[in-house]
């Protein structure tokens, strides 16, 4: 009997000195995730900080070099040449992609540092669609139309993060699908919130392109593009509580849907970190 309760003793130590490894090694593991967590944040928000800078460093001479371009458009310095007026329009329609490219950037970090202060707030969808696409149609004449069809439709979101998707959206199409190419814009609310839908009849895209379309790197890269763009839209429609598709064929065009719920979501501590 003595020597079977010695034999149980000798068994629970053993297990509970097993138990005592494994809870050590969970604390170490736990530790030692805590401070790559804390290292990932510091750098993150290290690049934040750089991006901000150097985003503001572009963003006023940029806009400088647009509204120049702009009084020229206009006339004020005198008549253009044909050739005059062309040059200073790619002028123009250059320095506005390369504001947005800032934006851009300046979003994915913050983003990525978790340090974008979701202000979400009633969003008239339809409105807010109109302003971009009078916006763009000065850039890209005579290419976009827009339909909007039912209620105007309201969700819950941030208009300023919605109006940077929408804006990318529509210049991604205009500046990939051919400069014949003709963009269609539709707004229209469904059961659960609004649809967003951006359709171009241009040059399309492959399989292989349009699976890396929202991908980091790679989404509608091209020599007149960043690949950033398409990032940035999927991940505020994600932080939204939404989701893109695409369809797309070559030769035939393409199409893009970004369905936004009414209520949104309010973005937890890691939203938006998947790329």
């Amino acid at each position: 009997m003595d020597e079977a309760l010695a034999v149980l003793a000798a068994l629970l130590a053993l297990g509970l000195a097993g138990a005592l490894v494994t809870l050590r090694r969970a604390r170490l593991r736990r530790d030692e995730l805590a401070e790559e967590n804390r290292r990932w944040r510091a750098l993150a928000m290290d690049r934040a900080d750089r991006v901000a800078i150097v985003s503001h460093e572009l963003r006023t001479p940029i806009a400088l070099i647009s509204g120049a371009a702009e009084l020229l458009l206009d006339r004020a310095a005198g008549e253009l040449t044909d050739i005059q007026h062309d040059l200073v329009d790619t002028i123009d329609v250059k320095a506005s992609e390369v504001l947005a490219l800032a934006a851009d950037l300046l979003t994915d970090a913050r983003i990525d540092a978790q340090l974008f202060a979701f202000r979400a707030t009633t969003v008239d969808v339809r409105r807010v669609t109109n302003s971009v696409v009078r916006d763009l149609r000065s850039l890209y004449p005579n290419r976009i139309t827009l339909s909007a069809r039912g209620a105007s439709p309201r969700i819950m979101g941030d208009p300023d993060l919605i109006r940077q998707a929408l804006t990318n959206l529509i210049t991604n199409a205009a500046r990939h699908a051919g400069e014949q190419a003709r963009i269609a814009v539709t707004v229209r609310p469904n059961e659960d919130g609004v649809l967003i839908v951006v359709t171009d009849d241009g040059t399309g895209m492959s399989p292989v392109q349009t699976r890396e379309l929202f991908r980091r790197g790679l989404a509608g890269k091209s020599e007149t593009g960043n690949g950033l763009g398409m990032l940035i839209t999927r991940r505020i429609v994600e932080l939204h509580g939404g989701r893109c598709l695409v369809d797309s064929a070559v030769n035939v065009g393409t199409t893009i849907l970004c369905s936004l719920p009414r209520r949104g979501q309010q973005p937890a501590a890691d939203a938006g970190l998947a790329a």
